[in-house]
Order: structure tokens, then sequence, then C-alpha cells
């Protein structure tokens, strides 16, 4: 889904359309565009559509403008031709030039305006033209293509109602898509919500749920070795929807049941939605992809015990007995913790261990 639902991007439509050239010459303030590939330029947006994970400073002066022009403060020329400068002031001579577009969307709620921003290389293409059964080519020099590697920059941003969600969907091709570099983020005055450290926590918290959710279909229901095998699987190669889907198949030792493979996958698909991680790319936190996890036993007789995998087994030894129960014994050096716990604080270490 990312940061738009499906629904609002199956009822996208461009109203207003703004093209700058932004790179070394000084820049020059442009009409309206006339835009007649319409379809073209939508599908371009909806490759920008990954989850949200920038939030709007209080005083940023890029998400001001965006709601002038939304509650029809400034007219959308006006407004795109503000945005437009302030972006060429900040580029920096080492980027690339290219196009900058603004535009203006619409859904089918009347109160829901979305704004997108992307800047696309230049690239050089060779047209077919010639008539009278003769074909020729012209070399275009200022092309802009389909391929995802054109877009440099994008950001989504949504109103409200003229007033815009401080959260907003951003990529920037020169890093991980969880981050953006200093021109851009100082141009949105925008600032990363989580961390590639907190992402990697949420991506190993997904997949312990996604294989626990689908355990039936792990060999031998050990959802233990599977998630072991998916953390080890992550823990070498950058973290996106198709990475993690490879993590879980890992684990789950390469299932060849296209029924399974897609139990998977519609599982995994809905906990990315849910953990909004859908569409991000970004480089995992190795230590916490090595960190032993925790294993958790819980007795019919109500005791819970949790400890760290990998635990010596002179510190906690494990003894199966003849009526199919567990003598478990634990030694310590000391016990540093002694106390009751009140009701509500045991509700929340329940909630902890499951």
């Amino acid at each position: 889904m990312g940061f738009l639902a499906e629904a609002e991007l199956d009822c996208l439509r461009i109203v207003n359309a703004a093209l700058h050239i932004v790179g070394e010459n000084e820049f020059v303030p442009q009409p309206p565009s006339q835009l007649e590939e319409d379809e073209f330029l939508r599908s371009q947006i909806r490759k920008t559509n990954i989850d949200a994970n920038f939030r709007f400073s209080e005083t940023s002066s890029t998400l001001d403008q965006i709601e002038r022009i939304a509650r029809c403060e400034d007219d959308f020329n006006t407004g795109a031709q503000n945005l437009s400068k302030a972006f060429a002031k900040l580029h920096s001579k080492t980027s690339i030039d290219g196009a900058f577009f603004i535009f203006e969307l619409a859904t089918d709620d009347d109160r829901v305006k979305i704004f997108s921003l992307i800047k696309f290389d230049y690239e050089k293409a060779l047209e077919q033209v010639g008539g009278s059964g003769e074909t020729r080519f012209r070399l275009i020099t200022r092309a802009i293509v389909a391929g995802k590697r054109a877009v440099q920059k994008s950001a989504l941003i949504k109103v409200v109602d003229g007033k815009a969600n401080s959260s907003l969907s951003a990529y920037d091709r020169i890093k991980s898509n969880t981050n953006i570099g200093d021109y851009f983020a100082k141009y949105l005055d925008a600032s990363q919500e989580r961390s590639d450290e907190q992402l990697t926590k949420e991506v190993v918290k997904l997949v312990l749920e996604t294989l626990t959710e689908c355990s039936s279909l792990l060999p031998g229901n050990d959802v233990k070795a599977a998630f072991n095998r998916a953390k080890a699987h992550l823990a070498d190669r950058t973290i996106d929807d198709d990475a993690t889907l490879d993590a879980i198949l890992s684990g789950a030792d390469h299932p060849d049941d296209e029924r399974k493979i897609n139990r998977f996958e519609q599982c995994l698909r809905r906990k990315l939605k849910s953990f909004k991680l859908e569409g991000l790319s970004f480089k995992p936190n190795r230590t916490i992809l090595r960190r032993p996890s925790y294993q958790r036993l819980e007795t019919c007789e109500g005791v819970n015990i949790l400890y760290r995998e990998g635990a010596p087994a002179e510190t906690i030894h494990r003894e199966p007995t003849d009526e199919g129960g567990e003598i478990i014994t634990i030694c310590t050096k000391k016990v540093t913790n002694v106390r009751v716990l009140p009701e509500n604080a045991r509700l929340e270490v329940k909630s902890l261990l499951h």
C-alpha cells in the first residue's frame, strides 16, 4: 500500500502540474505545464509511493507553501514557482541537472489533495521518425524515461481540509529510501522518523510474527529454527520487501509448494502494511540481527521463564522426565531482584512474554 492507499492510487487525477529545469544555470520561472502524457506521469508518481518515514518540522517553509496552494491562498503557478525556486537555490553543484516536477493531484475525496514533487534525470534517447517508407532516428537530449533509477528525488504530501499531514513519503536515490541527502532534507525541512536500527528491530519482529502465524507450514513446526535461519539470511543484504520474503522462505527451508509460498507472501504483505514498512529499503543493523533471540518457556502450572538463546548449560539446564515433563535448573551467582508484582504489572509481563 505505501503512503497512499490503493483506493487513492486508483483514482489519482493530475489537476495541475509545473516543470522547471534545475541545475547549474540560473533559475527561470516557467508557466504551468500542459500535459499530454497523463498516464505516464501518474505511473511515475505511483512508483514513488513508499511508506512514510519522514516528518516535517513545524517551521517548514515547503510545508507552508503547499498548504497555501491547497487552501487557494496562492494560485498553483505562483506557489509552484516559489517551491521550484527554493529547490533550485539549494541544488548542490555536485547534483545532476534535471527536471523538477510539482503535481497537484485529486482523489475521489474532495477534502483530500495530494502533492507530488519529483526530480527526474535527463537522459539521451532516440526517437523513431519519418514517413513514406523511410525510417530515421532523432536524438533527444532531454528525455525523461520510465525507469525507477530516473527518479533522483521525490516526496508525497497529503493535505486534508487545507492541513498537511506532518508525515510524508520521501525518496533520494543517493541514499537508502529511509534517508535523504542534506540539501533535500533542508529543502523539505524534514527529518527521519525511524532510524535503520529501529527499522531492523521492526523487521525482526515482523519476521517472527509471520513465521509464528504460519508455523504449521514450517518443517517440524519449528518457529525457533526458522526464525534463526531467516535472521541470518537478512544480515548480509539490503532489507526491502523482496529480501524479507526471501528470508521468510529461507526460514521455511525454501518450500516448493506454491500454495505454501502464497500463504507466506499473503501473511507478509499484511504485516508490511501494519508495520508501515512497505516499499522501504535500508541497510540492516547487523548487531541486532546477530543478537541471540529470547527463548520463552511457559509451564502448565503458570510458570514463565525468559532467557537469551544460547545461555550456557551451567546457567540453565533442562532435563526431560519419564512422565513427559521437565526438570528446569537455573544456576546463578546472585538473585538481583525479588518483588511482588501488582496486577497491572503482571499483565504487562504477560503481554511481553507473548
